[in-house]
């Protein structure tokens, strides 16, 4: 197997990505796919649920060489002072969730609260650095068929890093009067990077021989809708500012078609680890991805 590697992001936060990457891994493992999920929030919420809710303690008394940040860090340090050494890892970052799916989680406790934003912060924006993370999966990825990556709401060299090495993006929105802008932002971003370190950058040979093809959009899709608001005038809006971007930049724009609702159990279910068995809509979602990609 040679994973497929999705990304789930946007920068407005509030808008449920750490749900939505939870039932994303819980589904397609149900559809008997192999599914590695990678938080790179330096919030760790996802990894807090996952440690927790999979029986392997609290994410404070996790031990550091168990974390994705024990990985950027000795990389760091590696590519500074001993470029020419090889580093391994042994198995213990990947933790197994409930015999359904593997994960490895980031912290925020990690070596005196230094969490993957501080890390972010003491890389170089070069190939070396932003190669980090690619490398790292490179040798895990043919374990799986998909890897999920839960990305935070802003702008680093991990997230670039995610970008860079990603064959597929989703984006979750709510409908409100913000999200438009703030969705373009995030492709146009995604796009910029991409275009800045694999195309015209003076490594660009180099970049995009390491990194592959650009990731493609699967979609965008509605997240948190709630019963008794009439979305009608907010989704005209939205999809209109869709359309004008896209006919300006000559690209499509897939929207999909399936919705989420703002079910408390499908919020309940998350925080317990579990997806919904009375809502169907992530399963829904889940089949319209898999449809998509071709899996």
């Amino acid at each position: 197997m040679d994973a497929k590697i999705i990304f789930i992001g946007n920068y407005k936060g509030g808008v449920g990505k750490t749900t939505s990457v939870l039932n994303f891994a819980q589904h397609f493992s149900l559809n008997d796919k192999k599914v590695l999920v990678l938080d790179i929030d330096p919030q760790s919420s996802l990894s807090e649920i996952l440690v927790s809710k999979g029986n392997h303690g609290s994410l404070s008394k996790l031990p550091e060489k168990e974390t994705l940040n024990y990985i950027f860090d000795l990389y760091i340090t590696k590519i500074e002072k001993y470029n020419s050494l090889e580093l391994r890892f042994d198995s213990s970052i990947i933790k197994r969730f409930k015999d359904c799916f593997d994960f490895a989680p980031s912290s925020l406790f990690y070596r005196e609260n230094k969490g993957l934003d501080q890390l972010a912060l003491m890389m170089k924006d070069d190939i070396q650095y932003l190669s980090i993370f690619k490398t790292w999966v490179d040798m895990v990825r043919e374990e799986y068929d998909i890897i999920f990556i839960d990305c935070p709401p802003s702008d680093n060299l991990i997230t670039r890093s995610a970008f860079l090495m990603s064959d597929y993006y989703v984006i979750p929105t709510i409908l409100d009067g913000l999200s438009t802008n703030g969705v373009l932002h995030y492709i146009n971003t995604i796009e910029n990077t991409y275009k800045e370190y694999c195309e015209v950058g003076e490594d660009a040979l180099l970049a995009k021989h390491f990194f592959g093809e650009k990731p493609q959009l699967i979609g965008i899709f509605y997240n948190l809708l709630r019963g008794q608001v009439n979305y009608d005038k907010a989704e005209s809006d939205f999809v209109a500012e869709i359309d004008k971007y896209e006919k300006i930049n000559e690209v499509t724009i897939p929207i999909l078609k399936s919705k989420i609702n703002n079910f408390i159990d499908i919020a309940r279910k998350t925080w317990e680890g579990e997806v919904s068995n009375e809502k169907t809509d992530f399963e829904e979602l889940s089949q319209e991805i898999m449809k998509k990609i071709q899996i």
